[in-house]
């Protein structure tokens, strides 16, 4: 490719790429400071911060909130057609993983909310808002909605320390059948920011659906924000 033809933030991706190749810089390791890549190869700010960006939304790098910007490591990869949830999924790679409650109450149900899951409006719901560490680094902010009437006592679980789905199986008797779900690339805001220790205004994961019991009862509405240098999604195709 002639790089005299290049868009600007084409070439300056070009650059950060080679920069790691060439100065052989792993997992976890820092890329200069966005002044001193200016300075390298006689870029403006705008440009490189959208070549970068452009390097996070593809899971190459990412961002520390305050420190800088680092080489991304192998990424967790969860199937979309497997109906087990993140804590298997990690667990089943041999990674460790954590969680933290940063919010659990009782709320109404919304029209978006009702219409997924085929409850009426005002319907009391446990709301389940928790953040997911995957090898330490918050990767996930994971908000799930559920029935408050047909799962009574839920505010007493320990969701800390156990999955959300393996708690719904042994108490409740639930079998995860399937569900729908939607991804999307969105930004994150000033308070996602803070749980995921990233910049404001990072390019995230967005995630959202609904999961079914086996009698194919939606029993789940969820939405998910998700670091894309620690996680990606793929399907597998299987010949018919």
């Amino acid at each position: 490719m002639n790089i005299e033809r290049q868009k600007p933030r084409d070439e300056a991706i070009e650059k950060i790429e080679n920069y790691i190749i060439h100065n052989h810089l792993k997992p976890g390791d820092r890329l200069p400071s966005e002044r001193s890549m200016c300075d390298m190869w006689d870029f403006n700010r705008s440009t490189l911060r959208s070549a970068i960006k452009q390097l996070i939304l593809e899971g190459k790098i990412y961002n520390k909130n305050g420190s800088g910007t680092y080489v991304s490591g192998e990424k967790l990869v969860r199937n979309l057609q497997d109906t087990d949830g993140f804590y298997q999924t990690v667990k089943r790679s041999g990674r460790e993983i954590t969680t933290k409650v940063v919010h659990m109450d009782f709320c109404e149900t919304p029209k978006n909310i009702g219409r997924k899951m085929k409850l009426p409006l005002g319907h009391k719901l446990f709301r389940l808002v928790r953040i997911r560490y995957l090898d330490g680094i918050p990767v996930m902010i994971s908000t799930a909605f559920l029935d408050a009437d047909r799962f009574p006592g839920l505010e007493a679980l320990d969701f800390e320390n156990n999955s959300l789905y393996s708690l719904l199986k042994e108490r409740y008797n639930v079998e995860i059948s399937g569900g729908h779900e939607k991804l999307s690339i969105t930004y994150c805001d000033a308070q996602e920011a803070g749980y995921l220790e990233m910049e404001e205004g990072a390019p995230v994961i967005y995630q959202s659906g609904v999961t079914m019991d086996e009698k194919d009862i939606v029993f789940e509405y969820f939405k998910e924000i998700t670091r894309s240098e620690y996680i990606c999604y793929a399907s597998e195709l299987t010949r018919r």
